[in-house]
């Protein structure tokens, strides 16, 4: 296996440009646009009908909506500086620029959500939703009559500032969101394939950026070179399988049969060179067998038939997180697919620090901070190698079921116990 090399300035370059926006509703302003006669079409807070519509000065739009509605298919909406109330559906294929611009959507469902493929995000805040900051796609299949696609592709996220969404949990994880499972994300990708989310910071959510496939494959998606921090009652990071028809399996014994990628499942995705820190700080109810409620990153199967299987994790920095930094739950009784994923050339400070009760009593648990943890009722193989823990009691949880290549290539410094089985 080639190793890769940890890209250390990267990371704390971009932790450190994130930190110095925390609060600033423009802190991923993209570059201005050219004015004139570019084909644009300009939204501003001081729009006015009788203006040329050819600058943001000039602009003849007061609200995204808006804006979006009147742009041609394949055309760029700029949003102009200042705060928008609104929350905005896209259905077409259109590039939205934010310029110092965010929207906040108090008392709203969702900031944006984007219902076609080849849709581009550059540089809004998006901020006090009740459900998702940003959705891609739609939660539940009552919704699906708005898509142009039911897999939606070619979405690009970038620099995007997700802050304080999910408004309306209530305490049962379902306040105003559709879904009640994972909800209230800062960016949500729902049924997306050969997508990215990039350069962007989510802080304030439930999950900061969250994959799920509810309704269909979620699968080539690119999220690299974010800020997920203090999404207090989940992950920072998160593919989690919820759609029980993305595996097959036998129906007494729980063992896997067969993959069924056409259906659902998360798979083939790479989460790369992300900072992920403090999420799921909230204890998790008894039920859950308490301990963190979130990892840095997490892969999750939540019944049997989910899968999420072949990823790709590397190159991130994982500290803080109330689960272990990177953390694989695969429930009983089994009839979930995790296997294959890879968790390679990641740097992890201390985790896991309210533990993990797994499945509960009488199962394993791992209440000791814990670098990366993978627990699965069935058989898995993955990859787990040239990672470096630090200042964890345990460097690598795993339960027996696990066979994970390349444990002896990881890095340990100031851990009691390197690998510890359960």
């Amino acid at each position: 296996m080639t190793v890769l090399k940890i890209r250390r300035k990267a990371v704390i370059a971009a932790a450190a440009s994130i930190t110095t926006a925390l609060g600033l509703v423009g802190a991923f302003a993209a570059p201005a646009q050219a004015e004139g006669h570019d084909g644009s079409v300009y939204v501003s807070v001081h729009a006015a009908a009788w203006k040329s519509g050819h600058s943001c000065g000039q602009a003849k739009y007061s609200t995204i909506s808006a804006g979006v509605a009147s742009a041609r298919a394949g055309g760029t909406v700029v949003v102009c500086p200042g705060t928008y109330k609104e929350d905005v559906r896209i259905s077409k294929a259109v590039t939205l620029v934010g310029e110092n611009a965010g929207i906040d959507a108090t008392g709203l469902e969702n900031a944006i959500q984007v219902l076609a493929s080849h849709v581009s995000i550059k540089g809004l805040t998006v901020r006090n939703a009740n459900g998702e900051g940003l959705l891609v796609g739609v939660d539940t299949m009552s919704d699906a009559k708005l898509l142009k696609s039911l897999v939606l592709t070619h979405v690009s996220i970038d620099r995007v500032n997700a802050v304080n969404n999910d408004k309306g949990f209530n305490g049962t994880e379902t306040g105003n969101c559709k879904y009640a499972g994972d909800c209230g994300g800062g960016i949500h990708f729902n049924a997306v394939a050969w997508s990215r989310v990039t350069n962007s910071r989510a802080v304030g959510n439930a999950d900061g950026i969250l994959l799920t496939d509810d309704y269909g494959p979620t699968s080539h998606n690119l999220i690299e070179g974010n800020y997920a921090a203090d999404n207090a009652t989940e992950c920072g990071i998160v593919l989690a399988g919820h759609n029980p028809g993305a595996v097959s399996f036998n129906a007494k014994t729980f063992a896997l049969t067969g993959r069924n990628p056409s259906v659902a499942g998360l798979f083939d995705n790479t989460i790369r060179d992300n900072v992920a820190i403090r999420n799921g700080t909230v204890k998790a109810p008894p039920q859950f067998g308490g301990g963190g409620s979130g990892s840095g990153i997490g892969i999750f199967g939540s019944a049997p038939g989910t899968g999420a299987y072949d990823n790709a994790v590397q190159d991130n920095y994982m500290a803080g997180n109330g689960l272990a930094g990177f953390t694989i739950h695969a429930h009983l009784p089994g009839g979930e697919d995790v296997n294959g994923n890879s968790v390679t050339d990641n740097r992890l400070g201390t985790n896991s620090r309210l533990g993990d009760g797994f499945d509960g009593p009488p199962g394993p648990t791992d209440f000791h901070t814990t670098g990366i943890a993978v627990y699965s009722a069935a058989a898995v193989h993955m990859v787990i190698t040239d990672n470096k823990i630090c200042d964890n009691k345990i460097g690598i949880w795993l339960s027996k079921t696990v066979a994970a290549a390349g444990l002896r290539d990881n890095d340990y410094h100031h851990v009691a116990i390197r690998v510890a089985r359960g």
